[in-house]
């Protein structure tokens, strides 16, 4: 009877310590398929490592690689959009596998009748093809380094140890503005969008349209230049239809620096009333009307003072005789 008792807890026992190993073993995994965090990392003081359900990584894998080939397909395929910087192509096409260096949607401003430098700089392009794009009317404009646009204003600036490849255009026309598009020919095509703004820069001169100042006087006339994205090669100064920039016997000095430009004129006589006009490079101009007045006073003002002048001093000259003659009377 006692041997059967032991033998009995023996099998108790076993079955038990069976039990206990397979909830540790069952413990150490997750139902769903997923890795348990292990506690003693917890208790260690480190951080629950976050459980991985395979299955569920592999269908967002294959969902991020059907949107990125979206993506890559709006750039080939996008309808014309509004051109503002942030509109929704631009924002949707982000920077793609980040083949440019050059910003998606940067904003390049340039005045009427300047040069506007559109930046695309690549990482590595290898053999692909770059090209640019006019996104208004989908027109080519270059592949590689070639034209292939009928307008001869817009070239490919290309230097081949900084992978760039921008695109100018010279003189910037009005009807330039809007977004361009640099592409290289890779499968799918991957696209970089540069949005051009043209201002009209203008010309100011402070004081006008009139001004008025004495004959003998210095004249000093301050042309400034409004909205003007680049410093211009000259500025010409103009008295009525003959140009002074160059009357240096007179001691006359012009002044240019990139926003404004000074004429000073040290000495002036009424000749030198008249229009002064100031003509940027570039830049629309701008005009004043100076009047230069006769400081001395006019020979019959002259003669009516003097005149005026000595009849008050013979009536002074009148008082005084009375006025020391009845003092005499009084004393006698």
């Amino acid at each position: 009877m006692d041997k059967c008792d032991a033998k009995t807890r023996l099998v108790c026992a076993l079955l038990f310590v069976i039990v206990f190993c397979g909830e540790q073993i069952t413990a150490g995994f997750d139902p769903s398929g997923g890795v348990q965090a292990d506690n003693d990392d917890v208790s260690d003081g480190g951080s629950p490592v976050a459980a991985v359900d395979f299955g569920e990584a592999a269908d967002s894998d294959r969902k991020q690689r059907r949107v990125h080939h979206h993506k890559r397909h709006l750039s080939r395929s996008s309808s014309a959009v509004d051109y503002a910087p942030g509109n929704a192509l631009i924002n949707e096409l982000g920077n793609p596998d980040n083949m440019f260096v050059t910003e998606n949607g940067t904003v390049v401003t340039s005045q009427i009748g300047g040069t506007a430098i559109l930046p695309c700089a690549t990482v590595k392009p290898g053999t692909a093809t770059v090209s640019w794009m006019r996104r208004i009317d989908y027109t080519i404009l270059t592949i590689g380094t070639r034209s292939y646009s009928s307008d001869k204003r817009f070239y490919v600036d290309h230097t081949r140890h900084l992978k760039t490849w921008n695109l100018e255009i010279t003189p910037v026309e009005a009807s330039d503005a809007g977004l361009y598009e640099c592409r290289i020919a890779t499968h799918p095509t991957t696209s970089n969008f540069v949005h051009l703004k043209v201002t009209e820069a203008r010309a100011e001169i402070l004081g006008s349209p009139d001004l008025y100042i004495m004959s003998g006087s210095s004249l000093r006339l301050v042309c400034r230049l409004q909205g003007s994205t680049q410093a211009p090669l000259f500025v010409f100064w103009y008295h009525s239809d003959r140009m002074i920039n160059f009357d240096t016997d007179r001691g006359l000095v012009v002044h240019i620096n990139s926003t404004e430009s000074d004429l000073i004129m040290p000495y002036t006589n009424t000749s030198d009333s008249g229009n002064y006009t100031c003509q940027p490079q570039n830049i629309s101009p701008a005009t004043i009307h100076v009047h230069v007045l006769q400081s001395e006073v006019p020979a019959a003002m002259q003669h009516g003072v003097r005149s005026s002048t000595s009849g008050s001093f013979a009536i002074s000259n009148c008082a005084m005789f009375t006025i020391i003659y009845m003092l005499l009377q009084m004393l006698s």
